[in-house]
């Protein structure tokens, strides 16, 4: 249910964020311990027992035309390891048969939508997601222009009351400082899961389509050097094939390396294919 909220509009209701919350938000940027900051700080304007942050690209070589990366989740007062292996089906299984974000993504503008879960039909995707984890509620707020999508999905657990519309407008209120510091982070750090990597792709493309969607920037001799070394030669023989010298040739792996985070090249491979993205997880206890 798509809800028409003012952002102005605070139902003459006070709300605070401590400057100090807020302060440890913007300061975890770009850091594993930025959604639970955000997490923390959505608590105090909307109490909630789960967040989950996403983005969603513009991209063609997707089944869906999205590329969908969960960037992470967090809970108030719950373990990690849950939330780990349901966001984890989710993204693997489920991403592209939610009705709800796929009405969402690809739409401009910021928008507030809550999930009806009692109106979600018998079957795995409900059963999994939502009824054995607990989940009751949620609502999602999502901000988009035409390439790129960023949301946060807030849940609670059935023994908790429904999102009121006055915790709506509080939420949405909040999202004019919120997003452009979740944009920033996501800008920033790996995603935890991409939803439908394609398996079947070879190394190097799989290499290529992670570069690009993480914005890192390799020189020209940086990139041909991994591309190399992906494809199954030595160093020297790298080297070689550049015409450059074996000390030159190691000065672009060390560079490439740094800037990709990685220290061998199983590593190197394995970060094309997504592996090194599945980190760490502040905390939670289910999934949207």
């Amino acid at each position: 249910m798509l809800l028409n909220v003012d952002p102005f509009n605070r139902n003459n209701e006070h709300f605070n964020v401590s400057f100090k919350v807020l302060g440890d938000v913007i300061e975890a940027v770009g850091t594993p311990d930025f959604v639970h900051r955000l997490t923390v700080l959505l608590n105090e304007v909307v109490p909630l027992d789960v967040a989950h942050v996403e983005r969603s690209r513009v991209d063609v070589s997707m089944p869906s035309g999205y590329r969908c990366e969960w960037i992470g989740s967090s809970g108030i007062g719950m373990e990690n390891a849950e939330v780990s292996d349901v966001m984890t089906l989710y993204y693997e299984r489920f991403q592209d048969a939610d009705p709800l974000f796929a009405d969402l993504r690809g739409k401009t503008g910021t928008l507030l939508v809550v999930r009806d879960i009692s109106a979600l039909p018998p079957g795995e995707f409900r059963q999994r997601l939502f009824d054995d984890v607990r989940i009751g509620h949620e609502c999602v707020l999502a901000r988009g222009t035409r390439y790129a999508q960023h949301s946060i999905a807030l849940e609670r657990a059935r023994r908790q009351p429904p999102f009121s519309l006055a915790e709506m407008t509080r939420f949405r209120a909040v999202s004019d400082f919120l997003f452009p510091l979740l944009e920033l982070h996501a800008s920033t750090t790996a995603a935890k899961r991409i939803a439908h990597l394609p398996t079947d792709t070879a190394p190097l493309s799989m290499f290529d389509a992670r570069v690009a969607a993480e914005g890192i920037r390799l020189s020209k001799r940086e990139y041909e050097t991994c591309k190399h070394l992906i494809a199954g030669k030595t160093l020297p023989e790298t080297a070689e094939i550049l015409e450059v010298r074996l000390a030159s040739a190691e000065s672009y792996v060390k560079r490439a390396f740094a800037k990709l985070g990685v220290r061998t090249k199983r590593e190197l491979i394995a970060w094309g294919h997504g592996t090194p993205a599945l980190g760490h997880v502040a905390g939670g206890d289910a999934t949207h």
